[in-house]
């Protein structure tokens, strides 16, 4: 892997941890993945953003993990990747908690 090549990989990466960082956007990522096309509106009124500047300003962050086709947002390929870690991370802190108060308990 040449410089650029390296450079281009690292600010990727730098900016699906700095997207996913923020909680209403992985709250946006879950719902789209759950929902598998769903409206601006729907969006909106499931994850509580108060107003649509809000909204749009966290969907153009979001723009590499879903597209817009037809008014339903989708995920996109990395977007599946990045609902499925979600989706795994919340399995494993479940794991966890039942770990602890079975410790707790005992």
């Amino acid at each position: 892997m040449d410089e650029k090549e390296k450079e281009e990989t690292d600010s990727l990466e730098q900016e699906v941890f700095k997207t996913l960082d923020h909680q209403k956007r992985r709250d946006i990522l879950r719902y789209v993945g759950e929902k598998k096309g769903a409206t601006f509106t729907d969006i909106m009124n499931s994850i509580g953003i108060p107003d649509s500047p809000t909204l749009s300003y966290h969907l153009r962050s979001l723009a590499p993990f879903m597209k817009q086709v037809d008014d339903k947002y989708s995920l996109t390929p990395i977007g599946s990747d990045a609902y499925g870690l979600l989706l795994k991370t919340g399995s494993y802190n479940k794991l966890v908690l039942s770990r602890r108060k079975k410790k707790e308990v005992t």
